[in-house]
């Protein structure tokens, strides 16, 4: 089996995996409260588990980078913990890194996010490396690749709000990937945000407006959901989806066929 971590090679190996079209996949995450049951490190957890073990299941086509720790999320501060970093800063950091691996050669690059507040800087960040330099960049949440009926079947939470932070899925898939950094008996259910049709939170579906304020303005426990309902079963059911579907947008990214420009001026 081919090696699956990037620090792992060599330089020779690493110019091998260019010359084969791998696909490097950056899981990002963030250093950030997610309630008083849960680790700081979720987001890190979450993405870099299935980003390196879409990696290793597809050696021959993909590579897994190290995680990034920090990023945007200064609503959480008033929360002991959490790490903020400014947002250009962040941007540029991503842009930096998928850079360097366009100088080397690769050609196709996957941010696999792991917390909500990254996408509209991951997103431009993707854009930047896409428009910058020869390769293109892609930006997916973990679980936008999870199928709609996979959390219809398993969700026991009410919606909106019962799968949004430190959550019944989070604390599941956190049970099953890491259950030594849960303490499940400090987990509360809280679904404390202003009934509206436009501002609520829930990872499975949007309103269609995006917004975000000091967090500490609608939760006391800095939970969004119910965490009591998670389940070790449930995160088991939850990785191996996510898995299943990062695998797939993998081959997919891989045959993709970088066609060359037209300039019509």
């Amino acid at each position: 089996m081919a090696k699956h971590l990037y620090q792992d090679l060599t330089w020779p190996e690493i110019k091998d995996a260019v010359g084969a079209g791998k696909v490097v996949l950056l899981p990002v995450g963030t250093v950030e409260q997610h309630g008083p049951h849960l680790p700081l490190s979720v987001d890190v957890v979450t993405s870099a588990s299935i980003a390196e073990e879409t990696a290793k299941n597809l050696s021959d086509l993909a590579l897994c980078l190290p995680p990034v720790w920090y990023a945007f999320n200064e609503h959480h501060m008033d929360f002991p913990g959490t790490i903020a970093i400014q947002g250009q800063t962040f941007i540029n950091y991503i842009v930096d890194i998928g850079t360097s691996l366009a100088r080397h050669g690769f050609r196709k690059i996957v941010l696999v996010n792991g917390h909500g507040s990254n996408v509209p800087f991951l997103d431009i960040a993707a854009r930047e490396i896409t428009n910058k330099t020869p390769a293109i960049a892609a930006l997916v949440p973990w679980w936008g690749v999870v199928p709609k009926e996979v959390w219809t079947r398993l969700r026991e939470s009410e919606f909106p709000g019962g799968v949004a932070r430190a959550c019944e899925m989070e604390t599941s898939l956190l049970l099953h990937l890491r259950p030594d950094l849960v303490d499940q008996s400090k987990a509360v259910k809280e679904i404390a945000f202003q009934p509206s049709k436009y501002f609520w939170w829930d990872l499975t579906a949007g309103s269609g407006v995006f917004f975000q304020e000091w967090f500490s303005r609608y939760t006391d426990s800095g939970i969004v959901g119910d965490p009591t309902l998670a389940t070790a079963e449930k995160g088991d059911v939850i990785f191996k989806e996510a898995v299943a579907g990062m695998s797939e947008l993998v081959r997919d990214f891989f045959s993709r066929e970088i066609r060359p420009r037209v300039d019509h001026h």
